[in-house]
């Protein structure tokens, strides 16, 4: 290995990107841009078919268990590079079509599309972002199950796992961190002990601290 590979790759190191578990929900129309107004709704009576444009408006929205509950949302032309470039190959790479991927559960990260936009409040030049979509999922609860893996293994920069500083201290964190993805366990099995103990036993980090039995899970099915 070139020694001063290294040394150059450490003055280039970047966190690795967030990621975000939700549901696509994408609205599209015909459309056509007019100076001062951005997109409006095709008319065939007003509008010649030269100038017409596809408008979408692409939503997630979080997976039930997530403790931040907004829609992120982008509206993006079939016609623009941020498509195109970034979010259709995203797309075909999963190996279905946009229509199959409406109303599909995924893994998505959020990527930079190239264009900046100065914050109205500190009025800092900003990197404006748009959807990368990497897995897809037959529902909420293959989503949830996902989610619950990546987040544990603290390895994608969405929730890192607390600093150890002791042997002790270590061992708290751990279960700590591993207790805060009980819920989504308890809610995703929809309270059945069966399956609950299935996941447990299936996770190496959760099957080390926790059981159907523990009295973190049973306060959690407390009706």
């Amino acid at each position: 290995m070139n020694e001063s590979q290294i040394w150059n790759e450490v003055d280039e190191a970047t966190l690795p990107p967030s990621q975000y578990f939700g549901r696509v929900d994408i609205d599209m129309y015909y459309c056509v841009l007019v100076k001062g107004q951005g997109a409006v709704v095709f008319d065939a009576n007003q509008h010649h078919e030269r100038d017409k444009r596809r408008n979408m408006t692409i939503s997630l929205t979080p997976l039930s268990s997530s403790k931040y509950q907004f829609v992120t949302e982008r509206k993006v032309l079939a016609e623009s590079k941020e498509w195109v470039k970034i979010i259709l190959p995203s797309i075909k790479a999963l190996g279905i079509t946009t229509r199959e991927l409406n109303g599909q559960w995924v893994r998505y990260e959020m990527v930079p599309d190239g264009r900046t936009y100065t914050d109205k409040n500190s009025g800092e030049e900003k990197h404006s972002t748009t959807f990368k979509f990497l897995s897809a999922y037959a529902s909420e609860e293959e989503a949830e199950k996902a989610a619950a893996e990546l987040y544990t293994r603290g390895d994608d920069g969405v929730e890192d796992k607390p600093e150890i500083t002791s042997a002790s201290n270590g061992n708290d964190a751990e279960k700590k961190v591993a207790a805060s993805f009980l819920p989504s366990i308890v809610n995703m099995c929809n309270g059945d002990r069966g399956k609950i103990s299935t996941m447990l036993a299936n996770n190496q980090l959760l099957a080390k601290y926790f059981t159907v039995d523990s009295p973190e899970i049973q306060t959690l099915l407390m009706p």
